[in-house]
């Protein structure tokens, strides 16, 4: 009779266990969410959370309140939302890229890529390039090169932070003959900004942020630093066909929130970003911006921190970049 009753409350157990997580997820949202994005208007973090900020509001039926927590490579950001309630009432849209490479780049990172966050869904794949300034004296990736290997340092490059993954493209060009003068600036905004007006001669960035400003020949495509050319400017190559050797992983974008995030609301969040981005007024404009949408289970994004960390770190040694 004992091992029939403890199989019975066994049972009770697990049913209420999991009509209580259905009811959580049901109820959920109850209030406002917070979506914190860690670097300043202006740059693809931005642009995608407030493309899908409507259909998310709709589909959750409550407010999803946009805040922009720059500085430090993301890392402000990012701690906040590490250190604020695991209920779902903050979130975080980031790219992972920087994610791991912080933990790299950064003697004081607050938090810890995996440790500290819930994983909830990746969102986009993003291509990186390397644009000039209209006035340089090189039009192509060889010339780019060539007058960057006769004159070491003299050209300044901006990028989204000091520790971003575009400034580790930037040591890794060191380590090809390149030498560039790094300008670091707190997210993609400010870099695009710096670079078209002409306060910086090159910028390593978000293929998104940069392609509107190349279409307007506002900003002069030189290469891609991923490993392969993208279709939206297939005359473009990729870096490693000049340079032998040369390859940065492509970009990607996720949400998280704070870790210990009950496994129904992070569950309830995922589905409803996966509905988010394929709907008729999100995708077209994701597709025009040539990115890839690779939302998922949120177990893949640990996946994508894992191999981020051992390829980053892969790069870093070999670079010789110490923390800074």
């Amino acid at each position: 009779m004992k091992l029939k009753f403890g199989a019975s409350y066994l049972i009770i157990a697990a049913t209420l266990a999991g009509a209580s997580a259905a009811a959580l997820a049901q109820a959920y949202p109850e209030k406002p969410i917070r979506l914190v994005l860690p670097y300043p208007p202006g740059g693809t973090t931005d642009f995608v959370a407030r493309l899908v900020q409507n259909r998310l509001q709709t589909q959750l039926g409550q407010p999803l309140l946009i805040e922009n927590r720059a500085g430090a490579t993301g890392a402000i950001g990012a701690e906040a939302v590490a250190r604020a309630a695991p209920d779902g009432y903050t979130i975080m849209y980031t790219p992972g890229t920087d994610m791991t490479l912080r933990q790299f780049i950064m003697k004081a990172n607050p938090v810890d890529a995996i440790k500290d966050f819930s994983p909830i869904s990746a969102a986009v794949l993003s291509s990186s390039i390397i644009v000039a300034h209209p006035s340089m004296p090189f039009t192509n990736a060889r010339e780019f090169i060539d007058y960057a290997r006769k004159n070491p340092g003299k050209l300044n490059y901006g990028s989204p932070g000091l520790g971003s993954n575009f400034h580790l493209a930037g040591e890794f060009l060191k380590m090809h003959g390149v030498v560039l003068t790094h300008v670091p600036y707190k997210g993609g905004g400010p870099a695009l900004a710096a670079v078209i007006s002409g306060e910086t001669n090159i910028a390593l960035n978000d293929f998104t942020t940069m392609l509107p400003m190349v279409r307007e020949g506002r900003a002069r495509a030189i290469a891609l630093i991923d490993p392969k050319r993208n279709p939206a400017l297939p005359n473009v190559p990729a870096m490693s066909e000049i340079l032998p050797g040369y390859s940065m992983p492509e970009s990607w974008f996720a949400f998280f929130g704070p870790a210990g995030m009950p496994q129904p609301i992070v569950m309830r969040l995922n589905a409803e970003i996966a509905r988010a981005f394929v709907a008729p007024d999100v995708k077209p404009r994701i597709d025009e911006r040539a990115l890839i949408i690779i939302t998922g289970k949120p177990e893949a994004i640990t996946g994508y921190l894992r191999t981020g960390l051992e390829v980053y770190g892969k790069i870093v040694k070999a670079a010789g970049i110490k923390p800074e």
